[in-house]
């Protein structure tokens, strides 16, 4: 199975935290409107405004307002929310009925983040696809847009129109500092001899790691976040979810 299909005929739902979370996979998405795929997109997390920039942000995509869902998790605390938003989750898949599911990593970045990847992995019996945004949250300056091992990725080459749709929706977003936050880690990367352009690629695989009692990270970093009161708090969250989603609940 290829990440980037651009069958028309599959269905593909979009499952994010955040609005702004679609920064990272945005040209694929209008790669598929484009090509005549139906496209469904789905937040954990919300506010009116982040909501109605969310909005906008698909329509430039092209996917239609009716394809859109948004849960009411908490900014900073869907781990702790995941039994109540998991009847939500399974509905929102239930209605866009998706051949392919495409969602955030499970790489110790955001608390969030991993919430809504366990609950896509608990909603969704198909291929899911992950996509990177950044890693580790034991780190002052995490890593963006990369995986922390390479292992199975696809990478799609973006044009220059593409770069061009990423930098004019990250603008898009005034509620929040995202826009500033990506010039910065690009400035950061070349003064450290480390360049990396954010705009010139995405990033897929098939997800394999479904061990949520285990960091899904090389050696290292593993052990940095299991030391960490983060780690923590979400091995909590997750046993008492993965408790009751084991047993049938």
């Amino acid at each position: 199975m290829r990440a980037f299909d651009e069958d028309p005929s599959l269905r593909w739902l979009f499952v994010f935290a955040h609005p702004d979370d679609e920064l990272g996979v945005c040209a694929w998405i209008r790669r598929l409107t484009r090509a005549g795929a139906t496209v469904h997109a789905c937040w954990t997390h919300h506010t009116p405004v982040r909501k109605a920039e969310a909005v906008r942000a698909m329509a430039a995509l092209g996917v239609e307002e009716r394809n859109l869902a948004f849960l009411p998790g908490v900014d900073g605390r869907v781990a702790e929310q995941m039994p109540e938003l998991w009847p939500r989750m399974r509905q929102v898949v239930d209605e866009a009925r998706p051949d392919r599911v495409v969602t955030i990593a499970f790489e110790q970045g955001h608390l969030d983040h991993d919430a809504t990847n366990l609950l896509v992995n608990r909603s969704f019996e198909g291929p899911v696809l992950e996509y990177p945004m950044y890693h580790p949250y034991t780190r002052r300056i995490q890593t963006l847009n990369r995986f922390a091992t390479p292992d199975g990725e696809e990478v799609l080459e973006l044009t220059q129109e593409e770069c061009a749709l990423k930098r004019r929706l990250a603008r898009g977003y005034p509620s929040q500092n995202i826009h500033a936050v990506l010039v910065w880690y690009h400035v950061y990367r070349w003064l450290t001899l480390r360049p990396l352009s954010l705009c010139r690629s995405e990033r897929l695989r098939l997800q394999v790691h479904r061990d949520y009692r285990s960091p899904n990270l090389p050696p290292r970093l593993r052990r940095e976040v299991e030391r960490s009161a983060t780690w923590r708090r979400w091995l909590l969250a997750a046993e008492a979810f993965l408790s009751l989603t084991e047993s049938g609940w």
